[in-house]
């Protein structure tokens, strides 16, 4: 039911329960009630030979009843007179049963002006300034489309997000090299060598327990064709066989080595293989081959 509907009910509602506690005839009081189906004629003489159910009719000096206003309904195919025990409540909207015929008292108009809308709880009516202040807004104002792609230093660390340095990247890199082997090496003292690639990936990585060396030259593609340059007890790794050397004074000296670790990637910059070596007096690899989803997720460790 509408507003406007639930008003004019409620209001005849209300009418007919003051008639009824009082004791007196409705006659007079819906003479108040603003109505949309009540037909008003002065004497009882100007009513229709034949009238219509369900609509109310106002004779407002009845005769019959000491010339006071008196209030009909056509049933039977005769004027029956309206009192209040004869009202009820009818459950359709704008309607009551005045003795026993459904009668309309309110009926909604097709159109109306927006000005007897008052705003609900929910749901509001614009005013004309406000629509006026709607038509002048462009079409997609404020509408924003986020790129493809953009530069990583956009992005601001979240409360459980949090986005990644380039020296975290190459710290990450070591990381998870070193947590693959680390079950294969025993020892307490042992010197671990790094060989990175220009992305900072680490390439090779050589594990040995030499304890003698505390600073090792950068790594070299292949062995140096002489000593020059080199000091007594200088170490440095050769990337090309993997091995560490040191000088003695006169010649280089491959240093024991325990396990060589050599790093494969893809063209995502994923880890694509790794093989291990053990050093001992038979060498023994162990290969490892990487398996990821289209989304670049690791879903699989082969290992053979």
């Amino acid at each position: 039911m509408d507003i406007v509907s639930f008003s004019k009910a409620a209001k005849v509602e209300r009418e007919v329960k003051q008639a009824r506690d009082s004791f007196a005839t409705l006659d007079g009081r819906l003479d108040a009630v603003s109505t949309g189906n009540v037909v008003s004629v002065r004497l009882k003489t100007e009513l229709p030979t034949i009238g219509e159910a369900g609509r109310l009719y106002l004779v407002r000096q009845d005769s019959s009843n000491q010339n006071t206003s008196t209030t009909y309904t056509y049933s039977g195919g005769e004027y029956v007179k309206v009192g209040g025990d004869r009202v009820s409540n009818h459950t359709d909207n704008g309607a009551v049963n005045i003795n026993g015929t459904k009668t309309l008292i309110y009926s909604h108009p097709d159109t109306h002006s927006a000005d007897i809308i008052i705003d609900g709880s929910t749901k509001v009516v614009m005013t004309s300034q406000e629509r006026e202040k709607l038509l002048n807004i462009e079409n997609e104002a404020n509408h924003y489309i986020h790129p493809d792609t953009h530069s990583a230093d956009m992005i601001i660390d979240g409360a459980t997000r949090v986005s990644m340095t380039l020296s975290e990247r190459k710290r990450l890199s070591v990381t998870d090299p070193w947590d693959a082997i680390s079950d294969l090496v025993d020892y307490t003292d042992v010197v671990t060598y790094f060989a990175f690639d220009m992305q900072g990936r680490v390439i090779r990585q050589v594990v040995t327990d030499n304890y003698m060396e505390q600073v090792v030259t950068e790594p070299l593609l292949t062995m140096p064709i002489s000593t020059d340059g080199y000091g007594q007890n200088d170490s440095f790794l050769v990337i090309s066989v993997g091995e560490v050397h040191r000088l003695d004074g006169q010649e280089f000296v491959q240093l024991p080595t325990l396990v060589d670790v050599i790093y494969q990637y893809d063209d995502e910059g994923r880890l694509d293989s790794k093989s291990i070596t053990r050093m001992a007096a038979t060498p023994i690899q162990t290969n490892f081959k990487y398996i990821y989803d289209s989304l670049g997720n690791r879903i699989a460790v082969k290992k053979y």
